[in-house]
């Protein structure tokens, strides 16, 4: 694996898009995030029935499987393998967090690009689960094409992505003006960036 230290901190050197650190410290953060949405939607997946017939052994043949696509320090999949411990989860990553967690027999941690061929996955997984990783794709149709082709016949996609919005100490939307005009603030012109975000 190769690094580049920006600041002190290393990135992922094989990807060009994703521009976020591949540390502990990193990892800290997005262990937060997870335990912050796990409480909002109130538990680590919705829709739960959805998810919990798409890993039923008993209408699987006993071979219920997921991805963590972007699984960072691996707390959901491996979370995901507690919860269901006949299911094999595979949690996909830029960086290898192995040492980051530890993973129950049923859960791998592999080394893997988002943005490139999902072959050996083929019909593979009857959930894939994608949150927080918009930064790091360029091209969102061949992501979900490969989530497609990835998920056996009635399968569940978890895809989180959450938009990021700044308020006043009013609690009011940041309004976005002019860099050259009085009142403009780089956090309301972030708020605009995100509101024309679209997949």
């Amino acid at each position: 694996m190769k690094y580049s230290d920006v600041l002190g901190r290393p990135f992922a050197s094989q990807s060009a898009i994703y521009d976020l650190p591949a540390d502990a410290q990193e990892h800290k953060r997005m262990d937060l995030q997870h335990n912050m949405l796990k409480a909002l939607v109130g538990g680590l997946y919705v829709p739960p029935d959805l998810v919990k017939k798409a890993l039923d052994p008993a209408q699987r043949h006993n071979k219920c499987s997921v991805l963590d696509v972007g699984t960072c320090s691996g707390i959901w999949a491996v979370e995901m393998a507690k919860e269901f411990p006949s299911a094999q989860v595979v949690g996909m990553d830029l960086v290898n967090p192995a040492n980051a967690i530890e993973t129950p027999p049923n859960c791998r941690l592999e080394i893997g690009d988002a943005n490139l061929d999902w072959g050996r996955y083929s019909e593979a997984f009857d959930v894939v689960h994608m949150r927080s990783i918009a930064s790091g794709i360029k091209d969102f149709k061949a992501l979900l094409r490969n989530v497609a082709q990835t998920l056996r016949p009635q399968g569940v996609i978890l895809l989180v992505s959450p938009t990021h919005r700044v308020y006043s100490e009013t609690k009011e939307t940041l309004e976005y003006h002019d860099e050259t005009t009085p009142g403009w603030s780089a956090m309301a012109a972030l708020n605009a960036a995100s509101a024309r975000t679209t997949l």
